[in-house]
């Protein structure tokens, strides 16, 4: 069949399920991913037979995407920050608010040069990958609890040339993380969806991310930000810049809990849509590192 005809047959049998958009959208994912076919290359190409690798390959992603398995674990890539990212079940897909965030740190320090900075539970390495490839010479340095997550982010970062360093450390024990150097900028997008928030959530989300990337306790859903507050009190430079991606229903409590622990320059941004959703805020200038 045409590419055309592959284009029709591949959105038609998922409409159903993702909507006309939806289904498009993914449709230019595959083809790109998957054949290397853009747009500008589709409207050239799209009366051709097409190859038939690339056709075994849609026609095998579309029971895939049937049972609802996310269109980038099926690629097994995805962009950030225009950079080509690896992505499989065992890290959480990075998405276009975390780009937003980190696009804001970008903006802000893209004049410095040799900044120390770590990313706290950094899954694909999406985070701190961005960070190492557009900061001038930055020391960037990423730890995370998952070691699938962590084989995959060393992956990314050899297929991108990129030299971050990477940790095996559980943010929430302590001893693992006190004898860490000091930064000039902390980084974190941890777990905040809350337990009672799984209804909400899609089947392609809740089937097949992992859930100790997404999930915190009703009881507590503030514990990663509790525990990266305090280790970055300890180890930020004087006016050292602590960065957060939060659930929005928590924002006014995360900055009553920074206040408290002793931060300043608490500023809220919001996202594509409108709503609270990551922030920034400061060390004071004479605070020690204790």
């Amino acid at each position: 069949m045409t590419y055309q005809e592959l284009e029709k047959l591949l959105v038609e049998s998922i409409i159903d399920l993702y909507g006309l958009n939806e289904s498009k959208a993914i449709q230019r994912f595959l083809f790109d991913y998957l054949g290397g076919i853009d747009a500008a290359k589709y409207l050239l190409i799209r009366s051709d037979e097409a190859d038939a690798a690339f056709e075994l390959s849609i026609l095998a992603s579309i029971p895939r995407l049937l049972d609802s398995v996310p269109v980038q674990y099926i690629a097994g890539k995805t962009w950030f920050c225009g950079l080509n990212i690896q992505v499989e079940p065992g890290v959480l897909i990075p998405r276009p608010e975390t780009e937003e965030m980190v696009n804001k740190i970008i903006e802000n320090h893209q004049k410095e040069r040799g900044l120390r900075v770590l990313d706290i539970g950094t899954g694909s390495g999406a985070i701190a990958l961005s960070l190492c490839h557009f900061l001038n010479d930055a020391g960037v340095y990423a730890l995370d609890v998952s070691k699938q997550a962590l084989e995959i982010a060393r992956k990314n970062a050899r297929e991108l040339k990129l030299d971050v360093h990477f940790m095996e450390i559980d943010i929430l024990n302590r001893q693992q993380t006190q004898n860490l150097p000091v930064y000039d900028i902390i980084v974190s997008n941890p777990p905040y969806v809350k337990d009672s928030e799984r209804l909400l959530m899609h089947k392609n989300v809740l089937d097949y991310e992992p859930e100790t990337a997404l999930f915190v306790p009703d009881s507590n859903p503030l514990i990663f930000y509790k525990a990266i507050a305090s280790f970055a009190y300890s180890h930020l430079q004087s006016e050292g810049e602590l960065w957060f991606e939060f659930n929005e229903a928590e924002s006014e409590n995360l900055s009553q809990q920074l206040t408290a622990d002793g931060f300043s320059n608490i500023t809220i941004f919001k996202d594509i849509h409108d709503k609270p959703r990551y922030l920034s805020c400061k060390k004071p200038e004479f605070s020690d590192n204790t």
